[in-house]
């Protein structure tokens, strides 16, 4: 064997690991659906009053209303309907597949026409297998 060959044997599986795209990270890809748009985590800075950042609540983020679910990074719940009109939104995750127990943020925005006089509570449908109605907070 020659005296470069486990060098070149080192720097070939290097770059097969490279290549490969390995990553232990969950799916970075959120679809807004109803939503104008959905990225994983919080919007920051956490707006005042908040007390339990997992219970999920709603602020306003660049003149958007953002809704703040918790859930499996792994099965993002999906936003599926937006009624501007009563400040009701409807939410599905499926969970066909494996998914993470760590409960990570995942952001909602949703375009209206204005964030000055919004309620103090929005409705949340929540569908995964069953369906359940919850009020969030408006936080500012």
């Amino acid at each position: 064997m020659s005296p470069n060959r486990p060098a070149l044997i080192t720097i070939a599986i290097a770059v097969a690991v490279g290549m490969c795209g390995c990553t232990t990270e969950p799916s970075k890809v959120t679809p807004a659906g109803a939503a104008t748009t959905a990225y994983p985590g919080a919007p920051t800075p956490l707006p005042s009053g908040l007390v339990d950042p997992f219970a999920g609540y709603a602020t306003v983020v660049d003149g958007r209303l953002a809704i703040v679910l918790s859930g499996s990074s792994s099965c993002p719940p999906h936003a599926d309907s937006a009624d501007l009109a009563t400040m009701t939104f409807g939410f599905s995750v499926d969970t066909a597949g494996p998914c993470t127990a760590d409960l990570a943020p995942t952001t909602f925005e949703f375009d209206v026409p204005s964030t000055e006089n919004l309620p103090t509570f929005i409705t949340i449908n929540f569908t995964s297998g069953d369906t359940s109605s919850s009020q969030l907070p408006v936080l500012q």
